[in-house]
């Protein structure tokens, strides 16, 4: 099922859950696009994970300068990983500052301690932190998949007109799956039909 990566030989997979935080929800500093539908999508997968007896690595965003960008602030209930995907206490939670989870985090070294090699990555949002985490991952060696429901953005401005969430969406993933990621469905990867790009 896996292709070989620069690591070596798939020996492990873990998903990565990025910035599913209370912000990003209707009652947050930032709402999103479907965030409860995405982060249901993301639950059924966090528990297949479980169930698979894989690694769940959480991934928490705290605002560098929120004054220019008031949420994500450190210490706030926005700032929480909503409970929908709620993280055991066991599981690892990886904190950072800037788009990629891989800068100036533990992420890339805690990945390698644990011989995980293959990455599927899922969150909020698809136009910023996701797409830099999977850039990085790829760039650092580490083959990713992204799963279409379970990520998300928001409509956003651009020329004076408003493009939908939907059509950001679309295009960012087309966009990834281009030269860095696959893009697969989540019944593909609840049945196991799906593949890496090779590295």
């Amino acid at each position: 099922m896996f292709w070989k990566s620069k690591l070596g030989r798939v020996r492990e997979k873990a998903l990565i859950v990025v910035d599913v935080q209370n912000d990003y929800f209707p009652d947050g500093k930032l709402p999103t696009w479907r965030p409860v539908e995405t982060a249901e999508h993301i639950a059924t997968l966090i528990k297949k994970f479980r169930d698979d007896g894989k690694e769940v690595i959480y991934v928490q965003h705290i605002i560098k300068d929120p004054e220019a960008f008031p949420f994500l602030v450190k210490g706030t209930h926005g700032a929480e990983i909503n409970d929908i995907v709620k993280p055991l206490p066991t599981d690892k939670i990886v904190t950072k500052e800037e788009n990629s989870s891989f800068v100036r985090t533990e992420l890339k070294e805690y990945l390698l301690s644990k011989g995980i090699t293959n990455l599927v990555v899922v969150g909020m949002m698809i136009h910023n932190c996701v797409n830099a985490t999977v850039y990085s991952a790829v760039e650092e060696g580490f083959p990713s998949i992204v799963v279409d429901e379970c990520v998300n953005t928001m409509d956003q401005p651009l020329y004076g007109e408003v493009v939908k969430a939907e059509d950001i969406k679309r295009a960012f993933l087309t966009g990834i799956q281009f030269g860095f990621s696959v893009v697969y469905k989540l019944d593909d990867i609840m049945s196991g039909n799906y593949k890496y790009r090779a590295l």
